[in-house]
C-alpha cells in the first residue's frame, strides 16, 4: 500500500512517516523546496515536491497512491488570516480532489481539538459545538467541514483531532516553549496565571501516531471523526507539579489574577508582534487559553479503532525533556 503524506518533513510528519516505513508501507513524501528533509532521505521514501495552495503540483502528487494522509498547515496562533483561509482550508479542499480525481478515495484529515475549542462542560467529545478561540482552530474547524461535504463525491474521509501534541524533536510550537521554558527556570516555572485548576490535555506524538495507523488500517473509521489524546487530562498545577519533579524547577509559587497578567503580558506581546515570533508564552491571549478547560474524552477512539494511549504526561515529558537536554535546548 502506497500513501501520500503533506506536511511529511514536520514534527508530526517525520513520527508518521517514520512509522510507516517500519509497518512496510510504501510512502511519498510531500514536500515544500524549504523543507528539511534530512530524515526523510534517511528513511528511504521518495520525495515530491509542491505546495498544498499549488494544485497543479498536487495532481502528480496524488497519482498513484492508495491513500492520503493530509498533515500540512499554517500552523501558528497568531498568523495571517489569509493564510489560514489559504493554506488550511483551500489547501486541504484541493488535496482532497485531487485525490477524488485520481481514484484516492482514502483521505485523512489531521485537524485538532482547537476546532472544539475550550469546552464549557468538560469532557467535550466529537459532538460537542465548536468553540475555537484562535483562527488557527476556526480554519481546522472550516476544513473538517470542506472535507465532509466530500463524502458526497465518494471521498472516505478520516478526520482526527489531535490535542496538545509533544514529544521528541518537536521545537517551535507551544508545547516547546512552555516544557523548555519550564525547564530553564523562566517564567512558566515561577508564576501561574489564575488559579491553576483549569484543565488541559496532551497527547504523545507517537500515540497520535498510533492514531493515525489506525484510522488507515480500521474499516470503522470511514466518515468518522475522532479525538485522539492521552487517556485524562490534567490541571495546571498537576502539569507543575509533574515538571517540578522531573526537572527540579519551580512549582510556580506566584499566581497572577488573569486581569493583572493580560496587563504584565502587554509589553512581552508588543516585543512578540515586532520580531514576528507568534510565541503564545508572549501574549495576552495565552490568558483566556490556560483560564478554560480544554479536556476531551477518547472514548470513541478506543471503542470504534481499539486506541490505547502508552504514555502519561509523566513518562511522555521525561523522554521529551531528556531529548531536549541531549540536543542542547535546554542550555
Amino acid at each position: 500500500m502506497k500513501i501520500l503524506v503533506t506536511g511529511a518533513s514536520g514534527f508530526l510528519g517525520g513520527h508518521l512517516v517514520e512509522e510507516l516505513v517500519n509497518r512496510g508501507y510504501r510512502v511519498r513524501a510531500f514536500v515544500r523546496r524549504t523543507s528539511d528533509t534530512k530524515l526523510l532521505k534517511e528513511l528511504g521514501v521518495e520525495l515530491f515536491t509542491g505546495d498544498v495552495t499549488d494544485p497543479k503540483t498536487l495532481d502528480p502528487a496524488t497519482r498513484g497512491v492508495d491513500a492520503v494522509v493530509h498533515l500540512a498547515a499554517y500552523y501558528t496562533f497568531f498568523g495571517k488570516k489569509e493564510l489560514y483561509e489559504l493554506v488550511n482550508v483551500k489547501g486541504t479542499e484541493w488535496t482532497a480532489r485531487a485525490a477524488l480525481e485520481n481514484g484516492v478515495k482514502r483521505f485523512i484529515y489531521c485537524s485538532s481539538t482547537e476546532a472544539i475549542g475550550p469546552v464549557r462542560n468538560p469532557p467535550g467529545d466529537e459532538n460537542t459545538s465548536p468553540n475555537p478561540q484562535f483562527e488557527y482552530g476556526k480554519s481546522k474547524a472550516k476544513a473538517e467541514n470542506v472535507v465532509k461535504s466530500l463524502a458526497q463525491e465518494g471521498l472516505e474521509y478520516t478526520i482526527i483531532r489531535p490535542s496538545g501534541i509533544y514529544g521528541p524533536r518537536n521545537i517551535d510550537d507551544i508545547s516547546y516553549w512552555f516544557i523548555t521554558s519550564y525547564a530553564k527556570g523562566g517564567l512558566a516555572s515561577r508564576i501561574a496565571l489564575g488559579s491553576g485548576e483549569n484543565l488541559v490535555q496532551f497527547a504523545h506524538v507517537k500515540d497520535v501516531v498510533q492514531g493515525f495507523i489506525l484510522a488507515l488500517e480500521r474499516e470503522a473509521a470511514v466518515n468518522q471523526v475522532y479525538i485522539i489524546s492521552e487517556d485524562r487530562w490534567y490541571t495546571f498545577n498537576q502539569v507543575y507539579q509533574i515538571l517540578y519533579e522531573l526537572c527540579g524547577k519551580g512549582p510556580p509559587h506566584v499566581k497572577l489574577h488573569p486581569a493583572l497578567a493580560k496587563f504584565l503580558l502587554i509589553p512581552l506581546e508588543i516585543y512578540d508582534v515586532l520580531k514576528g515570533e507568534g510565541n503564545l508564552m508572549h501574549r495576552t491571549a495565552l490568558v483566556d487559553s490556560v483560564t478554560r478547560d480544554r479536556a476531551y474524552s477518547i472514548e470513541k477512539a478506543k471503542r470504534e479503532l481499539g486506541y490505547s494511549p502508552s504514555y502519561d504526561l509523566r513518562s511522555g515529558l521525561r523522554e521529551t525533556l531528556r531529548w531536549y537536554e541531549e540536543n542542547g535546548f535546554l542550555s
